[in-house]
C-alpha cells in the first residue's frame, strides 16, 4: 500500500500543473498525521477514489496526453480537449504576445475569428494593438471609441519623416535600406538613393521635412544620369503617382495615436507598396520607442493577417543579402516590447525566418498536409484525416507550456463585419484630428502666405482668416497648414466669447517659436500682448461706434464726462496698481474669460499698498463676453 501511496504523490506532481488536486492532498496530509489504523484504511481508500477520478479525466499514464504547465496572469482565449474532454482553459500571456503568434488555417476555419478574440481580451487588459488589414476583416473594429481606422485613401506617410528620438542620417540609410529591399533593386540602387538623399538633406533649409516629390526634383536636377538613375526616377515617379500616401511633408502622427488602438486599411495597395508600408511603419515604431528606454514594458500588439503578402517566402528566396529587411524590424521591435500575430491559410507561403521566431503556434484545418511536420515532435505522428476532420474554430496548439501539443478550441466570437455606411462617416469625423498631415504646395508660398495673412489681421477671427486665403488654398489645405504650426508651435490659437454669446477663434505668432520663421516682416506675440492688442482693437470699435468720447492710451482709454471711467485693457497688476492711484469714478479692469476674478483680485492685494486697496471700490473686473460700453 505504501508503494501505491508513492505512486500516487509522484504522479500528482504531474497533475498539479494541470488542476486542482488539492482534494487528494489535503487527503493525503491528514493520513501522515493519523496513528489511527482503521483512519488510515479509511483515508487510504478514500485518496485511491478520488485519484482515480483524477486518472480518468486526465490519463498520466497516456504518454500522448498533453501536460500544461499553469500560468499566472493572462487572458484565457479557449479549451484544451483531449479525447473530446475539455481538460482545462488555455491561456495567453503578456510573454506569449512580446514572443509572436502563428495561427494557420484555411479559408473560413475560424482565424479571425480567434483574432477578434485575443484582440478583445487584451483591449480588456489595457494592451493597445495595430492591424494591418488586407481584406476589410477588421474595418469594423474602427467603430470602437477606443480605435481608429484608417483607410487607405485617409493614410499619410512621408518615408523622409525622420520618426520623433531619431538621428535624420540614421533615418536616411534606413530608408533606402527599406526603398530597395521593397522593390528588389540591386545594392547599387540602393547605394545611389542612399547618397543622394543625403546630399539633398544637406540643402534643404526649411523647417519642414522634404517630401519624396522634393527628392525626385533633386535627382532629377542633381542626380547622375546612369543606369541608377533611371531605376529611381521610375520607381519614385511610380510611387508618388500610384496612390496618395506619400504625397505630403508631414505625415499622420503615429505618436498622437500611442493610446490608441489602430486599424490600416491597405487591400486597395499594391502588393510591393504593401511591404514598403509596413516595413516604414515598423521602423517609425521603432526607432520612436529606441529612445524612451522602457525597459522589457509591453507596448502592443501587431497584427498582420495574409502574412504572406508582405511575409512572402519568394522574398527569402530572392533576397541577396539574406533575412530580409522586414524581418530585421520584426525582430528588433520585438525587443522594446512588441509583439506579433501573423496569419494565414498555408505555412509555407511565410517566410521560414517569420514561423521559426514565433513561440505560439494555433495549426487549423490546412490544405497543405506536410505543413504540419514543421512543427512536430519527433515520434508522433498526425494523420491527414485528423487534420482535415478539425472543425471550425479547432487548432492544434503548440506553445512551451504544453508537452508536447493540444487540441485547442477557441472561443467563439460573432463577428458582425456589416455596419451602414454612415457609422463610418461619423466615426472618422469624431477621429479627424488624428488625420492630420501637412502638406508644401509651390515651395512653401502658401505657408508663408498663411503667416503673412495672420500677422496683418491679427484682430480677425479664424473663419474670416480662412476666407481671406480662400483664393490660393481650400479649407484642407488651411487647416493643413493651421495643424502643422500649432504643432509646431509656431502659432498659437485662443478663443474669445462675445457679449453676443457668440465664440471665435483667434490665431497669432508665438513669440518664443519665431526665430525659426523664414518670412520677413513678421511680428511675433505672446499670449498677453495678442489680447490686449485685440481687446483694444474691439473696444476701440465699440466707443467708435457708440460716438463716445475719449481719449486713447497705451493701456486704455479714458472715457470722458461727468464720471471718469478708465478701461484698462493690458494685463498688468503693476499697470492696474498705477491706475487705481488716480482719482477715477470707475476702472474697468478687461481680462481673458479663463482668469479668475478671485485670483486677479488676491495677485493685486498681494502686491498693492494701501492707498491703492483703498481705491479699490472703484475697480471692477470684468470679462470680454461680460463687457458693454
Amino acid at each position: 500500500m505504501e508503494e501505491t501511496l508513492q505512486a500516487m504523490i509522484e504522479k500528482l506532481r504531474f497533475l498539479r500543473e494541470i488542476t486542482d488536486t488539492r482534494s487528494v492532498e489535503n487527503l493525503i496530509s491528514r493520513l501522515s498525521k493519523t496513528k489511527d489504523q482503521e483512519m488510515q484504511v479509511f483515508l487510504l481508500s478514500k485518496i485511491k477514489e478520488e485519484f482515480e477520478k483524477l486518472q480518468s479525466i486526465f490519463p498520466i499514464s497516456d504518454p500522448l496526453f498533453p501536460l500544461v504547465k499553469r500560468k499566472e496572469g493572462g487572458f484565457e482565449v479557449g479549451n484544451l480537449i483531449y479525447k473530446d474532454q475539455i481538460i482545462g482553459r488555455f491561456s495567453l500571456s503578456t510573454d506569449d504576445l512580446n514572443r509572436n503568434i502563428l495561427i494557420v488555417g484555411s479559408t473560413g476555419h475560424g482565424k479571425t475569428s480567434l483574432i477578434y478574440s485575443i484582440l478583445n481580451k487584451i483591449s480588456e487588459k489595457g494592451i493597445k494593438y495595430l492591424a494591418f488589414d488586407m481584406k476589410k476583416d477588421y474595418k469594423i473594429l474602427g467603430l470602437n471609441q477606443d480605435t481608429v481606422y484608417i483607410d487607405a485613401n485617409d493614410l499619410k506617410i512621408n518615408p523622409l519623416e525622420a520618426p520623433v528620438n531619431t538621428n535624420e542620417k540614421e533615418w536616411i540609410v534606413h530608408f533606402a535600406d527599406i526603398f530597395s529591399d521593397s522593390f528588389s533593386l540591386l545594392i547599387g540602387s540602393r547605394d545611389y538613393i542612399m547618397e543622394n538623399t543625403i546630399n539633398f538633406f544637406s540643402s534643404w533649409d526649411n523647417n519642414y521635412p522634404p517630401s519624396l516629390s522634393d527628392l525626385l526634383i533633386y535627382i532629377t536636377l542633381n542626380g547622375k544620369r546612369n543606369d541608377y538613375f533611371k531605376v529611381i526616377e521610375g520607381r519614385l515617379k511610380s510611387l508618388i503617382s500610384s496612390n496618395s500616401i506619400f504625397d505630403c511633408n508631414t505625415g499622420i502622427s503615429f505618436e498622437n495615436l500611442k493610446d490608441k488602438n489602430i486599424v490600416i486599411g491597405i487591400e486597395n495597395v499594391g502588393t510591393a507598396e504593401q511591404y514598403f508600408l509596413v516595413s516604414l511603419i515598423l521602423s517609425s515604431f521603432y526607432y520612436s520607442n529606441l529612445a524612451l528606454n522602457q525597459g522589457n514594458q509591453f507596448k502592443r500588439v501587431i497584427v498582420i493577417d495574409d502574412a504572406h503578402t508582405v511575409l512572402d517566402v519568394n522574398k527569402e528566396k530572392d533576397y541577396a543579402k539574406g533575412i530580409p529587411i522586414l524581418h530585421s524590424i520584426i525582430a528588433k521591435i520585438r525587443e522594446l516590447g512588441f509583439g506579433f500575430i501573423f496569419s494565414d491559410q498555408q505555412i509555407s507561403s511565410i517566410l521560414s525566418s517569420a514561423i521559426q521566431n514565433t513561440n505560439t503556434k494555433f495549426i487549423g484545418r490546412i490544405n497543405l498536409y506536410s505543413d504540419i511536420y514543421k512543427f512536430l515532435p519527433g515520434n508522433y505522428e498526425i494523420t491527414a484525416d485528423y487534420i482535415s476532420k478539425l472543425n471550425k474554430s479547432q487548432f492544434l496548439v503548440f506553445n512551451e507550456t504544453i508537452s508536447p501539443f493540444c487540441l485547442f478550441e477557441a472561443d467563439r466570437i460573432v463577428i458582425d463585419k456589416t455596419a451602414d455606411s454612415s457609422l463610418f462617416a461619423l466615426k472618422r469625423e469624431m477621429d479627424k484630428d488624428f488625420y492630420s498631415f501637412f502638406k508644401v504646395d509651390n515651395r512653401f508660398v502658401k505657408e508663408k502666405e498663411f503667416l503673412n495673412e495672420i500677422n496683418s489681421n491679427y484682430f480677425l477671427n479664424l473663419t474670416l482668416h480662412m476666407q481671406n486665403l480662400s483664393g490660393i488654398m481650400d479649407k484642407e489645405e488651411f487647416d493643413s497648414i493651421k495643424n502643422h504650426f500649432l504643432k509646431n508651435k509656431v502659432i498659437s490659437q485662443v478663443s474669445l466669447d462675445f457679449p453676443s454669446e457668440k465664440t471665435s477663434k483667434f490665431l497669432f505668432i508665438n513669440k518664443d517659436y519665431s526665430e525659426n520663421l523664414k518670412v520677413k516682416g513678421i511680428t511675433p506675440l505672446t499670449e498677453e500682448e495678442f489680447f490686449r492688442k485685440l481687446f483694444k482693437y474691439l473696444v476701440l470699435n465699440q466707443l467708435k461706434t457708440s460716438k463716445i468720447n475719449f481719449e486713447e492710451f497705451e493701456e486704455g482709454f479714458l472715457i470722458k464726462g461727468l464720471l471718469k471711467k478708465y478701461i484698462l485693457v493690458n494685463y498688468s497688476i503693476e499697470s492696474l496698481k498705477r491706475i487705481l492711484e488716480t482719482k477715477f469714478d470707475s476702472v474697468i479692469f478687461l481680462v481673458k474669460d479663463n482668469l479668475s476674478e478671485q485670483d486677479v483680485l488676491a495677485e493685486l492685494i498681494r502686491e498693492s499698498d494701501q492707498k491703492q486697496l483703498l481705491n479699490m471700490k472703484t475697480l471692477k473686473i470684468v470679462h470680454y463676453k461680460d463687457f458693454k460700453i
